[in-house]
């Protein structure tokens, strides 16, 4: 009789461990909000995480472009790193941080970004997107750069300028600001 007090213990964590092991991993959604957007797409060609990634996807909605990456939240040095690498001597801004670089990082995703409005399609491509985490804010912050991207204001703070190509036209300018507090937003303006 002593043994059948482990039986619920047991019938709970059989039942316990596919559940976890099917919870998959954590939607991080960050926003971009243009003007007259009408579809954006985002094609990762490179990305790095501490845990689990699954693959990112992007739709228009509502105004903004809603880019929703699928990896589990674990920040790390070496995800930080790999987001300055793949920056180089670009730049790159954070929603609601002072600091030039991140320390630590969530994941980031490397890729090209398509905005459509109307009958207008903008390509942008190496934007680098990335997720940290401001412990004294319990919350997850977003950084933005690319090695093709210029400072057009205050260095780290924005906004940021990059040339991206417009049907085959003349290059568009491209301007990414954060408004604050922006947690997960920027602002993406094609001039």
């Amino acid at each position: 009789m002593k043994n059948s007090q482990a039986y619920p213990f047991l019938l709970t964590a059989a039942l316990l461990l596919p559940c976890s092991a099917m919870a998959g991993t954590d939607s991080n959604d960050v926003y971009l909000h243009v003007n007259g957007i009408t579809d954006c797409t985002f094609e990762v060609t490179a990305h790095d995480s501490t845990k689990d990634y699954d693959g990112t996807t992007a739709k228009a909605e509502s105004g903004k472009c809603k880019i929703t990456v699928k990896a589990d939240r674990k920040k790390s040095s070496g995800v930080a790193d790999w987001f300055a690498d793949q920056v180089g001597t670009g730049n790159a801004i954070a929603c609601d941080s002072s600091g030039p670089m991140p320390d630590k990082l969530n994941f980031a995703v490397e890729g090209t970004l398509v905005i459509t409005q109307g009958d207008k399609v903008t390509t942008c491509e190496n934007l680098v997107l990335a997720q940290g985490n401001i412990a004294v804010a319990f919350t997850n912050n977003w950084w933005l750069g690319s090695p093709d991207v210029k400072s057009g204001g205050v260095p780290y703070i924005g906004p940021l300028l990059q040339s991206c190509s417009s049907g085959g036209r003349l290059p568009q300018v491209v301007t990414y600001s954060p408004p604050q507090p922006c947690v997960n937003n920027f602002n993406l303006v094609v001039e």
